[in-house]
């Protein structure tokens, strides 16, 4: 199942979504289900669909996301388990629908055998019962663990800052590299920046934005390890290489590492 939109609609979308469930037949929600929650096992090509699908291919200007789960098993017993939830459906309908006719419950006999019926209908729904217990639980568990990863200073780095929980990094939508090129905006000479005036740039607006936090030692080293950027050295003599100037790259390299 997957629940997308603009961030500040998701709840909205959610509700609206839930709201729609309410009329639904017994029979279309497990379709539902088992169209949109279970799945048989894909290959990592087929599970590696192109996410751009949730924005409709288009660009967009707002902030968009999209959340997708589904509890993924054998294609036998994903066949297995449509089988079994179709059959529960239809006990249900029978039960509904047709238990008086079966059954004379006004004689002492009819009581019985609907008795014996009703048990044995007992039986097999608490056997799906308790797979459907599982598999909330297993979701609530999921829900927790996911809620505590958005919460956690690693998802801030990867999805804010661009460090991966590996510790590589995303240079081209890092914060530190769009910390640079703010101060290549605001303080270029000839197009070229002075590695030094942007390093004071950037202490007064991002203070946090170090090169130690990216794994780097030296500004100059995340310059070249990011391959987004050209630089060179002016005023340089003989055991001293001058002050480091730099400015954006056109084509970027990959990561020197």
């Amino acid at each position: 199942m997957a629940v997308e939109g603009q961030v500040k609609q998701l709840q909205a979308a959610q509700d609206q979504k839930r709201a729609s469930m309410r009329t639904k037949t017994l029979g279309t929600l497990v379709g539902m289900f088992t169209g949109e929650h279970l799945t048989a096992a894909l290959s990592e090509v087929e599970a590696g669909r192109d996410d751009d699908a949730c924005s409709g291919g288009q660009f967009v200007d707002v902030a968009w996301a999209s959340m997708r789960f589904n509890i993924s098993m054998s294609p036998e017993r994903y066949a297995q388990t449509k089988d079994n939830l179709a059959e529960l459906v239809a006990l249900r309908n029978d039960l509904i629908h047709h238990f008086l006719e079966r059954f004379d419950i006004f004689d002492e006999n009819g009581c019985c055998a609907a008795a014996t019926h009703l048990d044995a209908c007992y039986e097999q729904i608490d056997v799906h019962f308790e797979r459907l217990k599982e598999w909330a639980r297993s979701l609530a568990e999921t829900q927790a663990l996911a809620s505590s990863f958005l919460q956690s200073k690693s998802f801030e780095d990867m999805f804010v800052h661009g460090i991966n929980p590996d510790g590589s990094v995303c240079w081209a939508r890092s914060t530190i590299v769009e910390c640079l090129h703010k101060a290549e905006t605001a303080c270029q000479v000839g197009g070229w920046t002075s590695l030094d005036t942007a390093i004071e740039f950037i202490s007064k607006e991002n203070r946090d934005q170090v090169p130690s936090r990216y794994g780097c030692k030296t500004w100059r080293q995340l310059l070249r390890k990011s391959g987004l950027f050209e630089l060179r050295s002016i005023g340089g003599s003989v055991g001293n290489r001058g002050e480091t100037w730099y400015r954006i790259r056109a084509a970027p390299l990959r990561d020197e590492s």
